[in-house]
């Protein structure tokens, strides 16, 4: 069925993944796979670190009925809770004169923000503002029938969660988020923090290859990967094959194409990468939907010197004293301002994460890693020396999502912009139809911008198909939303052939 069928994958991430090794799965052999970088994993990037790995990309899987990557590593039982990142009253926070917080506040604080997000789901959809305006409104709401604080530090608890919802969302700022967008976000129900129990997320794939199913064979995904092919052009223009070329000069001939790179790659070089151009819905389309910089900063110290219980520290400013330490700053070193979350890591008991987002984050991406230590561990001892003994870091290993010009970021969002345009996920099954009045781009509902070219001699279908978490309507952002992507275009393919077989 698939002897002569040449599919030619662009980008060997999550998405990209997935979409060969259920194509190779089901028989077609002849699947190539364009990688710009050096490795598989895209935006999983699992790397050894201090004691274990660590995740400079995706960390957890989030929840567990729904989710595919759960679905695939509990087959295996590749995946455990954290042990405490999910207990509310394993989270210190310290004020910015060096005070903890007592922990009833914080603890108060943090079931709150829970409780909001609880019946967000039902109340986002006819919310006219941004996710900013939602919150805040839903906040004081909470605050006023349950009053756990006094009100200036209330709000700033506030100004707390509007940095840590700016990580959640990839946003420059909360107010940039569609609030009525976010409701097609679907929350998969379970643990939203199962990691892969030292293993790193780099075992999904390996469990996608096969390598944990004893009576199958493992897929020979790896010798199908090009690492290092950096695709220039994707010319779908032929009735008979689309031409894909590389910037060395590579040129490969395919009678589909699943493209996965990024939004953000999309962002930059749609413009240049496609001919013919995609149509102004689709380039508005691209433009309207977000897509932000999240960056971690992971921090391995010469001893553990938190108590085992603690998950993770925040910093809360007052207004005047975040006033005062902008003043007393060279300039350049305002970012040190918007550093105010650290976390623990599972398997990794030297080890602090630290995360930054927006132009911040754009910003930090730039400077030495000295500098980037040094700030983070005066932030650190300004806020907590007064009743830890911290100990500087000895070694520190960070994400650069933005300046890698294969990625321009780190995940997607939906933004006040799009609704303004009027795109939206929806928009993908809309065709676009070429001078000769055939079909030739339609975009797929929900997921996926296919290219589709009727050759009229073989009578099938050439299709270019966009994969990845930023074409998945309801699990955007995430690393199932990608792996689920690729799987469902993968299966067109396939049932195509099998349809086409059936017929013949």
């Amino acid at each position: 069925m698939f002897e002569e069928v040449q599919v030619l994958i662009v980008g060997a991430g999550a998405a990209g993944i997935a979409a060969a090794c259920r194509l190779l799965e089901q028989g077609l052999e002849n699947v190539t796979v364009f990688e710009a970088g050096d490795r598989i994993g895209g935006r999983v990037h699992t790397v050894e670190f201090a004691d274990n790995v660590i995740e400079l990309g995706a960390e957890y899987v989030h929840g567990e009925r729904g989710n595919i990557s759960h679905e695939l590593a509990s087959r295996h039982n590749l995946l455990e809770g954290s042990k405490i990142l999910t207990k509310n009253e394993n989270w210190i926070f310290a004020d910015s004169q060096g005070e903890i917080i007592p922990r009833e506040q914080s603890t108060e604080l943090l079931n709150i923000y829970h409780g909001i997000y609880a019946v967000m789901p039902n109340k986002l959809t006819d919310f006219e503002g941004s996710f900013g305006e939602y919150f805040t409104q839903e906040y004081f709401k909470a605050f006023k029938e349950n009053p756990f604080t006094n009100f200036t530090r209330a709000e700033e608890f506030l100004e707390w969660i509007r940095r840590y919802e700016c990580i959640i969302d990839s946003c420059d700022s909360w107010s940039e988020v569609c609030a009525s967008g976010l409701a097609e976000y679907w929350i998969c129900p379970g643990n939203p923090l199962l990691n892969w129990k030292g293993r790193g997320y780099k075992t999904l794939f390996e469990v996608l290859m096969n390598k944990f199913t004893p009576e199958a064979n493992e897929l020979p995904l790896l010798e199908k990967v090009h690492f290092k092919k950096v695709v220039s052009s994707i010319d779908y223009s032929s009735e008979n094959q689309i031409i894909i070329k590389t910037t060395d000069n590579l040129e490969r001939n395919a009678d589909h194409v699943i493209f996965t790179p990024s939004l953000g790659v999309l962002k930059e070089q749609h413009n240049n990468l496609f001919t013919p151009p995609l149509s102004e819905l689709k380039k508005r389309t691209i433009q309207g939907l977000g897509f932000g910089t999240v960056d971690k900063i992971i921090f391995e110290f010469p001893y553990k010197w938190w108590p085992e219980d603690v998950a993770g520290f925040n910093v809360v400013w007052s207004k005047e004293d975040k006033t005062k330490f902008l003043q007393s700053l060279d300039k350049g070193n305002e970012w040190l301002a918007e550093v105010f979350h650290f976390s623990t890591v599972d398997h990794q008991p030297r080890v602090l994460s630290g995360w930054l987002t927006g132009p911040c984050a754009k910003h930090v991406e730039n400077l030495a890693d000295s500098i980037v230590l040094d700030g983070f561990y005066d932030i650190l001892q300004r806020f907590f020396s007064k009743n830890f003994n911290i100990p500087k870091p000895i070694n520190m290993i960070r994400s650069k999502w933005n300046q890698d010009k294969n990625f321009r970021g780190s995940y997607s969002l939906r933004t006040l912009e799009s609704k303004k345009l009027d795109v939206w996920a929806k928009d993908l099954a809309e065709p676009i139809i070429n001078p000769t009045g055939k079909p030739v781009i339609s975009l797929l509902y929900r997921y996926h911008l296919i290219v589709i070219s009727k050759n009229e001699t073989n009578h099938f279908l050439q299709i270019l198909l966009f994969g990845g978490e930023a074409t998945n309507e309801h699990y955007y952002s995430t690393v199932h939303g990608a792996v689920e992507s690729g799987i469902r275009e993968a299966d067109r393919l396939i049932d195509y052939y099998r349809k086409r077989k059936s017929q013949l």
